[in-house]
């Protein structure tokens, strides 16, 4: 008959029968709590496991300084079929313009009485576009580090025009020399909105395009302009030219005049080439003329955006009213 071993409750043993003996933990080794009673002291972490996170004072886990682990993307809120655009002007002027559709509009909850909100949540229901309130959270996640201003909506990509409709338009024509920089890409078509041009011509490869970004910095005047994206831009300024507009380059260097002091023919298709190189050779070669700003002071030039928008509207004070 076998021997068994029980543990009584002051800790010593007494016998029975029916078991197996087992050997006892040493009392050192031993939890030293009342029964039910958790256990505070951290278990040493296995092979391959990542250790256990330190507790503040409160009992609640430290947290990092990020939202998740270093190499963890944060997991975006809405799947997106076409593109997202932001901004309470970028948006406002897309629905006002209807250029393009719209599919659904996201507003943050608790924003403060604005009314670009009340017109773009009016415009999105006579266009029958779905509307969600949500939390702000969810907008900053799904679009982590920009200025959304609590809207975000969802639209099919840009409609391009046709470079025949853009010359069969009357007025100035801006012509962009595979200008890069969305901030003044979107800068300088808002001047050029501002200014009446007939339309907008741009390369379609080494060049900025109409991207959201470009929506939000043009505050949506972008919506209300004919852009052409072309493949060959030599080919484009003949055309513009066998309209009758004069192709004026706005460059520095040699040959290029002062444009205060020019006489300038209008309409004509203004071309801005891009930050630091300007324009480039070969489309040099097809301007006409080719102007630059005087620079009175210690810089020595301006931006695309500042230099193109200051020439646009001296176009427009030469021509007839």
């Amino acid at each position: 008959m076998a021997i068994i071993t029980l543990r009584g409750s002051s800790g010593g043993n007494r016998t029975g029968t029916g078991r197996r003996s087992r050997t006892e933990r040493p009392i050192h080794d031993q939890d030293q709590r009342s029964p039910g009673q958790r256990s505070t002291k951290p278990r040493p972490p296995r092979d391959g496991q990542r250790p256990p996170r330190q507790r503040q004072g409160d009992g609640r886990p430290e947290r990092s300084s990020g939202s998740f682990s270093k190499g963890r993307q944060r997991a975006t809120p809405f799947l997106i079929k076409g593109e997202l655009l932001y901004g309470r002007n970028a948006i406002l002027e897309t629905l006002r313009a209807r250029r393009r559709n719209a599919t659904r509009l996201w507003v943050a909850e608790a924003l403060k009485p604005d009314e670009r909100i009340d017109e773009i949540i009016e415009l999105a229901r006579m266009n029958e576009v779905l509307l969600e309130t949500v939390p702000r959270q969810m907008l900053d996640d799904q679009e982590p580090g920009i200025n959304h201003q609590g809207v975000l909506l969802e639209t099919l990509a840009y409609p391009y025009a046709d470079l025949a409709d853009v010359i069969e338009a009357e007025g100035n024509v801006l012509i962009l020399d595979h200008l890069q920089d969305p901030q003044n890409f979107g800068t300088l078509l808002r001047a050029a909105d501002a200014a009446g041009v007939a339309g907008v011509v741009i390369p379609s490869d080494r060049s900025a395009s109409v991207s959201p970004a470009v929506v939000n910095s043009s505050a949506g005047a972008v919506e209300h302009l004919s852009i052409a994206l072309v493949a060959n831009l030599g080919n484009a300024i003949e055309k513009l030219e066998a309209s009758g507009r004069w192709i004026v380059g706005l460059d520095s260097g040699a040959g290029s005049q002062d444009l205060f002091s020019t006489d300038i023919p209008t309409p004509a298709a203004l071309v801005v080439g891009s930050e630091g190189s300007g324009l480039t050779l070969n489309i040099r070669k097809r301007c006409q003329l080719v102007v630059s700003l005087p620079m009175l002071g210690r810089v020595e030039s301006l931006n695309a955006s500042t230099a193109g928008s200051i020439t646009l509207f001296d176009l427009v004070r030469r021509s007839p009213s």
